[in-house]
Parts: structure tokens; sequence; C-alpha cells
């Protein structure tokens, strides 16, 4: 069985962003490129980060550009595949003392109040 495209997305985040979806109506060779070198950086293998973290570093990272609906999906993914609260706690703040405050006032401190509910969702789960 071929692979679709939107497997990839489902399998990491449980859902397709629309960016993504957009990004392949938009152009499917540079979609299918993008998606190639993240497939590689979901590599399961000794020696890489385990999930969590790799998911840790996408939400710290969406944080730091303003994305809050990345760094929502990416941190579902993240706990999921394990990550504590005070895990996400200790990367924002090492993020507050690199990035600084506004990184923290326009996104972070909204990451951070919409995780409660994720973590007590896992939890419950």
């Amino acid at each position: 069985m071929t692979e679709r495209w939107e497997d990839h997305y489902q399998e990491t985040l449980g859902n397709v962003p629309e960016a993504i979806r957009q990004l392949f109506d938009l152009d499917t060779e540079v979609a299918t490129a993008y998606t190639t070198i993240r497939k590689r950086a979901y590599t399961h293998a000794e020696g890489h980060l385990p999930l969590r973290y790799r998911e840790l570093v996408f939400v710290v990272v969406d944080i730091e550009i303003g994305n809050h609906g990345g760094a929502m999906n990416h941190l579902a993914a993240a706990v999921k595949a394990g990550l504590t609260r005070t895990e996400l706690a200790d990367a924002l703040i090492e993020m507050l003392i690199v990035r600084g405050i506004s990184a923290w006032g326009l996104t972070g401190h909204r990451v951070w109040a919409d995780s409660a509910a994720l973590f007590k969702e896992n939890a419950d789960g």
C-alpha cells in the first residue's frame, strides 16, 4: 500500500494542518520535499532525541515566531509522546532567558495557559 502524503501528518500530529494542505495545493513538489525533510526530523533511531523532545523543540520554535496554533499542535503530540508539564515549564523558562519577555508575552503565556487542559486530558485519557 502506498503512503499518502497526509499519513505522515496524521501519524505525527493527529491531524493535517491547514497550512500543509495549502502548501500541497500551491506546489506538490515543494510540499513533498518539505515532507521528506520533516520525515527525517522524525527519525526513530538510537542516538536521536526522543520524540517528546523533538516535539518540544517545535513548540519552542513556534512560540518564538508567534505561531500559537503550531505550538499547540506540536505540544499535543509531545504530551502524547510523554512530555511532562515540568519539562514544558523548563523549556519555556529557557526560551524566556534567550528570547525575552516579548516571546513569552506574544505567544508563550498562551501556550502555557492552554497546556493545562492538554495535560489534564492526557492524564484522564
